[in-house]
């Protein structure tokens, strides 16, 4: 017998033996490695229905509500660029409008957020809306999909639609402001020097119904008998521009409008036409009975100046 051949080989089990049984314990010795995952469950979501109401109404009138909601979804940051402030009321108010239109057998699509503006801006363009963080994109595409469902249902009924961004402002003079999407000076020259109109139009968010329309003028919507600013005022809802308020004054602030008027009355969308509306707080959204009133008189006000569009523009 190989005694030296004997050994080798026993020896050699023996320390294969061993290496098996430290790797064996220090298998079961070791912590083993934790690889964190986030279940579907535990993702914050990004959409869901209660962020968004919206109504299909039977009437050529759109109006978004897009600062008014209150919903803070948790698992979702707030933004870290842009405004956060809500409007308060605004929502109610979309509501209230709808509403007061049922006098008339009449209701207007409202697409109205839910979500707050603390974490989503629905007036601005989906980047700068989201600070570019992709969870809340979906509800962006949601909230404008709406709109443009809503516009194109108005179009194929009735050939055109008005589109109104409702919001709220706080500023010192307590008047509706109407945006038009022009600048204080440029309303100012448009009221004193209206000659220069016809080359201002294509600014406006009134292009579309003025584009080869020798009956209605910059003039006639802005501050005329029949223009939305005066027919409020009358109802008793000041509001600039009108006929008794044709522009802010000097130093006065006043919004002219935002991406959703700039998109939804821009050539892209030939047969609407609107506004961007800036109602005060007191005297309109600062309670139940206000918001009612003002509901009455704007669906009122509105109803007449559409009777003054149709019998006067191309479609």
């Amino acid at each position: 017998m190989d005694i030296t051949n004997q050994s080798y080989k026993r020896v050699k089990r023996w320390g294969l033996f061993s290496l098996l049984a430290i790797a064996f314990l220090q298998a079961g010795c070791t912590a083993p490695e934790t690889t964190t995952m986030e279940t579907a469950g535990s993702q914050p979501p990004q959409f869901d229905e209660s962020w968004l109401d919206t109504v299909q109404g039977n009437m050529p009138l759109v109006i978004s509500a897009p600062h008014g909601g209150t919903i803070k979804p948790e698992g979702i940051a707030d933004k870290d660029c842009g405004a956060k402030v809500m409007d308060n009321n605004t929502a109610d108010l979309a509501f209230e409008i709808k509403n007061a239109f049922a006098k008339y057998g009449k209701t207007p699509h409202l697409i109205v957020a839910r979500i707050a503006r603390a974490k989503i801006d629905l007036n601005r363009d989906k980047d700068v809306a989201t600070c570019e963080k992709p969870l809340m994109g979906e509800t962006w595409e949601q909230y404008h999909q709406a709109v443009e469902r809503a516009l194109e249902q108005a179009i194929d009924e009735f050939g055109y639609a008005m589109y109104i961004d409702l919001h709220g402002q706080s500023h010192p003079v307590k008047r509706l402001e109407l945006g038009y999407l022009l600048k204080t000076p440029a309303l100012t020259e448009s009221y004193e020097a209206p000659q220069t109109n016809p080359e201002r139009v294509e600014q406006t968010s009134l292009r579309n119904v003025l584009r080869d329309n020798d009956k209605l003028s910059l003039e006639t919507l802005f501050t005329g008998e029949k223009a939305l600013g005066t027919l409020l005022a009358d109802a008793g809802f000041p509001a600039v521009p009108s006929q008794s308020d044709p522009y802010p004054q000097e130093g006065e602030p006043y919004f002219t409008g935002g991406y959703n008027t700039r998109r939804y009355t821009s050539a892209d969308y030939p047969k609407v036409f609107g506004l961007q509306i800036e109602a005060n707080y007191d005297g309109v959204r600062d309670s139940e009975e206000n918001r009612e009133k003002f509901s009455a008189a704007f669906a009122l006000s509105v109803n007449e100046y559409l009777m003054f569009i149709e019998a006067n523009s191309n479609w």
